[in-house]
């Protein structure tokens, strides 16, 4: 196989080269108007060809390396006490799997992954759609997870955090408590 980004033969989607060069994490956060604190590794612009292949068969592989080249080494020097999970952003099946699911995968073993727990009843694409499209068309989530846990939200992009926030507000009100949230990219409107 050959790297995706340099052409050069790999084992991998993504050669040890290009994740040590060009994908290299560069950490940010940011605060959403909600107070919610959303971690980010990388702009948006800079791996958004990689990003688009979310709904293709080496996508899945894209993202678990890429998950784990963030999400995975993230956890590494992040303290977190034992009995926090990960909660993916609607990891319903599309396209023969769910790329939540697989970044949610990418950070065991320092959290214990629930999938399942957070599902859209509203699958309307948001991409590139304006804040005030994705405020009056909620994804209108269903809660599945026990009272008086701890959380970690992961999504593959924040733009808005329009998605972020009603997940956030949505689990607040099942008793669920969430630290923050870590995404691959940050896509934020200027």
């Amino acid at each position: 196989m050959r790297c995706q980004l340099c052409l050069g033969l790999s084992w991998h989607p993504l050669c040890k080269h290009c994740l040590k060069t060009i994908l290299a994490p560069t950490p940010a956060f940011r605060i959403l108007e909600s107070g919610l604190k959303v971690y980010s590794f990388y702009n948006y612009n800079d791996i958004a060809p990689l990003l688009h292949t979310k709904h293709t068969y080496i996508g899945a592989k894209i993202f678990a390396q890429l998950g784990k080249h963030t999400f995975f080494e993230f956890f590494k020097t992040f303290e977190l006490p034992r009995g926090i999970y990960a909660i993916p952003i609607d990891d319903h099946v599309r396209h023969g799997y769910s790329h939540s699911a697989i970044l949610a995968k990418a950070t065991q073993p320092y959290l214990m992954p629930l999938y399942g727990s957070l599902r859209a009843q509203n699958h309307i694409s948001y991409s590139s759609k304006s804040r005030a499209y994705r405020k009056t068309n909620k994804r209108d989530f269903i809660v599945n997870v026990e009272m008086k846990r701890d959380v970690i939200l992961l999504d593959d992009i924040v733009t808005t955090g329009c998605t972020l926030e009603e997940a956030h507000d949505a689990l607040k009100k099942h008793d669920v408590n969430v630290l923050f949230a870590l995404v691959l990219a940050d896509a934020k409107e200027n």
